[in-house]
């Protein structure tokens, strides 16, 4: 009878430790926030390269990138001097177009322009409307060649919109048209 008894306490024993285990292991853990390596919140700018680059095509930087900085991580051997067009070393934008044209060890050429309207609208880029040529604006659904052409006359004769409700100034543009295209600003 006594290996019965120990064999039945050996039981109770295995289950109130099974179960405190259950119950205990369960208990759902704290979240401390992210981890160290991924920031959610983290801004990040849309930018092309172009050229000569190894790998061109469309990226997301950190705000505050700079030219030269974007350089250092696309190309694997940077060059030693790096000649940007227009001198244009302020810090990148979304939108932006970095076209390399030369690349060497001693040095690169460098350009920086501005993405179409139409490719700022699919990667859901919010469009500058006082940096938009006839040419942008006629992207937008909407706006044909001549309200296009009427828009930019507008910008020169009377100065920047500021905003995207400024557009009523010009003829052929009302409330209904603005309230269409603030998505797109």
């Amino acid at each position: 009878m006594t290996g019965r008894r120990s064999r039945l306490a050996l039981w109770v024993v295995a289950l109130l430790l099974f179960l405190s285990l259950f119950i205990h292991g369960r208990v759902p853990t704290e979240t401390v926030g992210d981890a160290p390596f991924f920031h959610a919140g983290d801004a990040k700018i849309t930018v092309r390269l172009a050229g000569a680059f190894p790998r061109p095509g469309v990226y997301r930087y950190s705000v505050g990138a700079t030219p030269e900085s974007v350089i250092k991580m696309a190309v694997p051997s940077s060059p030693r001097s790096l000649r940007i067009a227009g001198g244009a070393s302020r810090p990148l934008r979304s939108g932006d177009v970095l076209t390399l044209t030369k690349l060497s060890a001693q040095g690169a050429d460098l350009s920086l322009s501005t993405m179409p309207a139409a490719e700022r609208m699919q990667l859901h880029i919010p469009l500058d409307i006082d940096r938009m040529e006839a040419s942008d604006w006629v992207a937008l659904p909407g706006i044909g060649p001549v309200l296009a052409a009427r828009i930019a006359a507008d910008r020169q004769s009377n100065g920047a919109f500021g905003s995207v409700e400024e557009l009523v100034r010009v003829r052929g543009i009302g409330p209904a048209t603005v309230s269409r295209l603030k998505k797109y600003f």
